[in-house]
This record gives structure tokens, C-alpha cells and sequence, in this order.
């Protein structure tokens, strides 16, 4: 094998260990904090820097914009958030985002060997160590470390690799078009899905002085264009406010790169923010200055265009125009678990107790139904408890296949008992269902022969009725508690 196939080969080695070190860092953090994020989610209010400091801290624990983006939409499609909460929320994943820049630029201190042997310390508490608190802390420290290690194999490949090549330098040297390095910044971030994985390969150039400050800063506004491709993808097929969620994602980060690139057009400012504001080519610290342009754009983009927060709700809700609600009985999907929920499991945990609460409300309605047609003796709404009853089928059947992909995921000690108690929930409110069907049947037969129920065996069966009832509804209020 050649040296440059042998260099490649480990730039790529280097690549997936600092993403498989994000994931796991992403994985494990959000163990830690599973309960807080589902409470930050459920205090969300109209207030839009409430938002955007929730969008920036859940960005921030996962380590992806996208993802933070492509739950917004998901929770939008659900209807847990309206258009309005899941904008602000989205300018603060713009935000969050950069925290991870700003620690992949770590890479350019003199220690990160030190960064890299958190690794080994992680693994040793896994060995020592039964509480699952401690185990997640472990694996935040295996994540952070091999973040590090992936960092450093891939700047010493790409060494190896100008040291035997020295032409390659020429070659992405010539590359100075500002649109076409924000045309491949763009592309590249799409393809991959990442903006984060696109800023350690954009350091990991800078550092190795492939591509200057003045070329790096235009990939970074493509790249908060392309990060946008993630939830126009995952908007495909939800809901009409779920399409402008992510269409809101995509004229907001348009709007931004629009002004920076003009602005960048102005040579006293382009060399003041250069030179002045970040620290020029100075091999040293140009990944410094990559994370913190990166940091600025999103933070004045934020602060520019955050007050006119509604003026662009309206005009994407023009652009996206509203389809024709139909009956939520006849629609046989699900109102509020989504398979972009998969990506943050402690929120996907969440979500599955409302729809569960969704189905009892469904099943309580058909029990509802059934002991009124069986007191009257009347069928006139059979069709609607039929409907409702495929619904509640359906409903059972989706929730346990969510579930069984759940419990797949990396989830928590605690996610796990609670998702144990979801799959007894879901059968028992199924038999409810069942039980309700039977008194409609028993309803059927009374009418075929010509009978009704005494006045006292009326009245008896309305007290049970309201026993069960209170009962019913304690259980649900406890359950949701």
C-alpha cells in the first residue's frame, strides 16, 4: 500500500473516531440530563429568549443542531409546540451548536494528549464503578477523550500527507471564490448531515494551513446553509406548521448568510474582523478563530433578526399555506411520538406517555359511548365508537412498535422501568377497548330482542359507571402525574 493510501486511510480512521466519540459524548450527556430536557421542553412559553436559551442548551448536551432541528419538527408535527415556540427554539440550536466548535478548537492547545487520556480514565470507572450515574459520567469522559484522539489522527495524517505531497496545498490554495467555497460549504454539510463534523474537517484543513482564515469563513456560512437540508428531510410528510418549521430553519440561516456575505464584501470590515476580532492565519490559533466566527455569525444573526421573530412566522405561514383538517379518528398516525424523537431517546420516553394518555382518552370516550348506548338501548353512534375502536387498535399497536425501537436505543436505567410500565399500560387500556366493544354487542342484542333494563337496573348501572369513572380518571391523572 502507498504512503497517501496509508494517510487516507487513517484521516478516515481519525474522522470515525471523533464521531463515534460525539456520539457517545451525546449519548452519555443526554443520560444526565434525560429529565431535565423533558422538563425544559414542558416550561416552554411564548417568551422567545426562553427559546432560544432552551434550543441552545439542548443543541449544546446533544451536540447537533440538526437533531435539535429535526426534534423541533417532530414536536411541531405532534403539536406539542406551535410555529412560534419552535422558531425560537431553532435560533438557539444555530447557537448551541457552536459550543462544540469552540471545543474541537481545543485541539490547536499544546494538552490535548491529556484531553485524550480521559479516554482511559473514563474506562476505568466503567470497570470500578456499578452506579449508573457514574457509568454515564464515564462515558462522557470515553466520548470527550475520543474526540480528541480522532482529532489528533486525523491532523497527523493530514501532516503526513502535505509532507509527501506538497502540491495538495497548492491545490485547495486555489480554491478562493467566495460563493463557490460557500456553494461547497453548503454541499459537503448536506451530504454529511453534520455542521459539527464539518467543522473538525475544516479545523483539521485550517491547522495544517490547506485553506486561510479568509477562504474558512465562507465554507462556515455554506455550512449553516447546509445544515438546513436535515429538517426540510425530516419535514417531508409531516404536518403543514411542521413544513414551516423547517422552512422558518431555512430563510432565518438564509437571511444571516445573505448579510454576512455582503457585509464581507466591505474590505475594511472583512480585514477588521480578520485581523482584529479573530486572530489572521496564524497557524496557531486559526482554529480558534474558525470556532469563533462560527459563534459570532450564529449570536448576531440571533440578535439581528430575533425581533422580527414574527414578521417571519407570518410569511413562512404565507408561503406554507394550511391544508383542510380531517377527523382525527378517521387519521389513523400518531398525535404526538415521532420517529425524529429516536435521536433524543429521554424526550422519545416523553412523548410516548402522551400519546399513551391519548389512547386512554380514546378508550375512555368508547367506554363513555358504550354505557349510554346500552342504558338507551341506542346504536345511532356505532359508527364513531367502530372508528374510534380502529383508532385505539391502531394506536395499541404503534405504540408497542415505537416502544420495542425504543428500548433498542441507549436509554436510561430509568427509561427502561419506565417504558416496562408503558407496554402494561397500553395493554390494559387496550382490553378497556375490548371490554367497551363487548357492552356494544351486548346492546346489539338487547335491540334484537326487543328488551330493556329496569328503571333500578338503570340506575345501578349508572353508579357503576360512575364508580369506574372516577376511578379510571384517577388512574390516568396518576399515570401522567
Amino acid at each position: 500500500m502507498g504512503d497517501l493510501a496509508k494517510y487516507i486511510l487513517l484521516l478516515l480512521a481519525g474522522l470515525g473516531a471523533m464521531m463515534f466519540g460525539m456520539q457517545v459524548l451525546s449519548d452519555s450527556l443526554t443520560k444526565l440530563s434525560g429529565k431535565k430536557l423533558r422538563g425544559a421542553l414542558s416550561r416552554l412559553t411564548s417568551n422567545r429568549f426562553n427559546g432560544i436559551f432552551i434550543g441552545g442548551t439542548v443543541s449544546a448536551v446533544i451536540h447537533s443542531s440538526a437533531a435539535t432541528t429535526v426534534m423541533v419538527v417532530g414536536l411541531v408535527n405532534s403539536g406539542i409546540l406551535t410555529l412560534f415556540q419552535a422558531s425560537s427554539i431553532i435560533m438557539g440550536a444555530n447557537i448551541g451548536t457552536t459550543v462544540t466548535g469552540l471545543m474541537l478548537s481545543l485541539q490547536s492547545l499544546p494538552i490535548t494528549e491529556i484531553f485524550a487520556a480521559l479516554a482511559f480514565v473514563g474506562i476505568v470507572m466503567i470497570l470500578f464503578t456499578k452506579k449508573p450515574f457514574f457509568k454515564a459520567l464515564a462515558y462522557v469522559l470515553i466520548g470527550f477523550g475520543l474526540l480528541f484522539v480522532g482529532m489528533n489522527v486525523m491532523s497527523s495524517s493530514m501532516k503526513s500527507i502535505i509532507n509527501s505531497h506538497e502540491n495538495i496545498k497548492d491545490l485547495f490554495w486555489k480554491v478562493k471564490n467566495p460563493l463557490l467555497l460557500l456553494l461547497l460549504g453548503a454541499l459537503l454539510t448536506a451530504i454529511m448531515q453534520s455542521s459539527t463534523t464539518m467543522t473538525a474537517i475544516l479545523i483539521v484543513l485550517a491547522t495544517n494551513g490547506l485553506i486561510r482564515l479568509e477562504s474558512a469563513i465562507y465554507v462556515v456560512l455554506g455550512m449553516n446553509l447546509g445544515t438546513c437540508a436535515t429538517s426540510l428531510i425530516a419535514s417531508i410528510g409531516a404536518n403543514t406548521n411542521s413544513k414551516r418549521a423547517a422552512m422558518f430553519h431555512l430563510m432565518f440561516n438564509l437571511i444571516g448568510t445573505v448579510i454576512f456575505f455582503c457585509l464581507l464584501y466591505i474590505p475594511p470590515l472583512k480585514n477588521w474582523l480578520v485581523h482584529s476580532v479573530l486572530f489572521g492565519n496564524n497557524p496557531n490559533k486559526i482554529a480558534y478563530s474558525i470556532a469563533i466566527f462560527h459563534a459570532v455569525f450564529n449570536l448576531t444573526t440571533t440578535a439581528i433578526l430575533v425581533p422580527f421573530v414574527n414578521p417571519f412566522v407570518k410569511a413562512v405561514s404565507k408561503l406554507v399555506p394550511e391544508k383542510k383538517p380531517k377527523n382525527e379518528d378517521d387519521q389513523m398516525h400518531l398525535r404526538y411520538i415521532d420517529e425524529r424523537f429516536l435521536v433524543t431517546s429521554s424526550i422519545a420516553v416523553g412523548e410516548c406517555k402522551r400519546e399513551i394518555c391519548y389512547m386512554a382518552e380514546r378508550a375512555f370516550k368508547n367506554f363513555t359511548l358504550s354505557i349510554d348506548s346500552i342504558i338507551d338501548v341506542d346504536l345511532s353512534k356505532k359508527e364513531d365508537f367502530e372508528k374510534r375502536e380502529r383508532k385505539i387498535d391502531f394506536l395499541n399497536k404503534e405504540i408497542t412498535k415505537y416502544l420495542v425501537k425504543l428500548t433498542s436505543s441507549n436509554i436510561s436505567e430509568e427509561d427502561e422501568r419506565m417504558i416496562a410500565t408503558y407496554y402494561h399500560v397500553i395493554t390494559d387500556l387496550e382490553r378497556i377497548g375490548d371490554y367497551a366493544e363487548n357492552i356494544i354487542e351486548y346492546t346489539q342484542r338487547l335491540i334484537d330482542d326487543g328488551t330493556r333494563f329496569s328503571p333500578a337496573a338503570v340506575e345501578e348501572l349508572k353508579e357503576i359507571y360512575a364508580c369506574i369513572s372516577n376511578l379510571y380518571l384517577s388512574s390516568v391523572q396518576a399515570f401522567n402525574y
